[in-house]
């Protein structure tokens, strides 16, 4: 993590404020940029949304707010985006990459400095408060809507379109990335246990489920179940201990291995598949397609994977697998859709390194948040922190599906990690 002192700064190294003057324009305008986070349509200059004026906004407000207190900021994910930003940089450089290349790495520094304006929440509650009751209220409320848009067929909310069937995108540009912030937000939801009444929180739940569902996206249902079953584990881990914790992970492993190992190859996916293909749209456009694109998928894989042996340890340059494999001819023309293999491929070995340290860097945070205790006013905010944990392997396996580095929920995720981690260790410095 590093940490730097904007200019006007009189404290001592190491110090960190009880209580500065609060951020009483930074939390609001927090709150509109994550209110705009699911409005990716329509699209500006390269893939921008309205969702980004809001959080430039804040990253200029915040400098301002920090170099004016003397306050220090964190970036606590720089090391693994420098090492990001050097390999897609030099990859480009080598291959005389196009200038619109550069976006993409200006796209890097701008994520990571808009979760270092949210890890300022370490300072003011107010900031956390807006993002997480902002999230969840509009998570709702989107889902709600959606769902509406979707049964009455209003094409421009429900975004439903003849290149992705019956699958509802919403005000995204695709179904898959969609799903990924519905299943986030569910989560999200789940450890701020917001809305507060329980009755109002359990609609919301069905809500964001069914609006979910209609996306028909197979990496959603599989992340949604694998994240239900870290939310026991990690439950069971706070109220007894390592051993009930382990010992609840352990016996879902367990069924999940019986039924992958021993019940699974005695079904016919084909014939399920065909079903379904056959059956109701939704299902023909979800279940009925797993098969193709399980094997788009390998296909893919492949194609990279003889891109990478027959380059360089440099990188191909970010965003230029389709235009490398056109030039190549390859049988096969796609992007990558998997963070790991798309980063390997164009950013090459460094960039590679830098992915490590960012996901590195995001797992020793989720650990510290899933054994730390937050002081009472945090605690009162995010009521079950250490659910917020079970993100990171969501988005750990979507990656293998699509490309997640640049989704703005994810990196509104890491900085609310980043700043509850921050929470915890200046609570620990002045208790000693």
């Amino acid at each position: 993590m590093s940490t730097t002192a904007l200019p006007g700064s009189h404290r001592v190294d190491g110090a960190v404020p009880h209580r500065p003057e609060r951020a009483e324009v930074l939390a609001p305008l927090v709150a509109v940029a994550v209110c705009l986070l699911p409005f990716l349509r329509p699209a500006g200059p390269g893939n921008t949304a309205v969702a980004d004026v809001a959080m430039g906004g804040s990253i200029v407000v915040a400098a301002l707010w920090t170099s004016s207190r003397g306050l220090p900021v964190s970036f606590p994910y720089a090391v693994g985006v420098t090492g990001l930003v050097i390999g897609g940089a030099l990859a480009a450089n080598v291959v005389a990459a196009p200038l619109p290349v550069v976006l993409i790495l200006a796209q890097d520094a701008f994520l990571l400095f808009w979760a270092a304006t949210l890890a300022l929440g370490r300072y003011d509650a107010a900031i956390l408060r807006a993002v997480t009751v902002t999230w969840c209220r509009v998570a709702v409320g989107y889902a709600g809507v959606g769902i509406v848009a979707y049964l009455i067929g209003f094409a421009p909310l429900s975004g439903v379109s003849a290149q992705d069937g019956v699958r509802a995108s919403y005000t995204f540009s695709d179904p898959n990335l969609a799903a990924n912030y519905l299943v986030t937000s569910l989560f999200v939801m789940v450890a701020c246990r917001r809305p507060r009444a329980d009755s109002t929180r359990r609609i919301g739940y069905v809500l964001v489920l069914v609006a979910i569902g209609f996306t028909g996206s197979n990496g959603a249902l599989l992340t949604l179940a694998v994240g239900g079953v870290l939310c026991l584990s990690l439950s069971e881990f706070r109220r007894g201990g390592a051993l009930p914790g382990v010992l609840s992970l352990t016996v879902t492993s367990a069924v999940a291995a019986v039924l992958l190992l021993v019940v699974l190859p005695a079904v016919n996916l084909d014939a399920l598949r065909q079903d379904a293909a056959n059956s109701i749209p939704l299902l023909r456009d979800s279940v009925g397609r797993s098969g193709s694109s399980t094997d788009e998928r390998a296909v893919i894989l492949e194609e990279g994977t003889k891109l990478y042996l027959n380059g360089d340890a440099l990188g191909v340059g970010p965003a230029q697998t389709k235009q490398t494999l056109l030039q190549t001819q390859a049988p096969y023309v796609k992007e990558a859709h998997d963070d790991y293999l798309a980063t390997l491929l164009e950013r090459g070995v460094v960039g590679a390194i830098g992915l490590v340290l960012l996901v590195a860097a995001v797992l020793v945070r989720c650990w510290r948040l899933a054994v730390g205790v937050l002081p009472a006013e945090y605690a009162r905010i995010v009521p079950r922190a250490h659910l917020l944990v079970v993100v990171a392997p969501v988005m750990g396996i979507a990656s293998g599906f699509y490309e997640v580095l640049h989704f703005r929920h994810l990196w509104t995720w890491m900085g609310l990690l980043a700043a509850l981690v921050l929470v915890e260790q200046d609570a620990r410095r002045r208790s000693s």
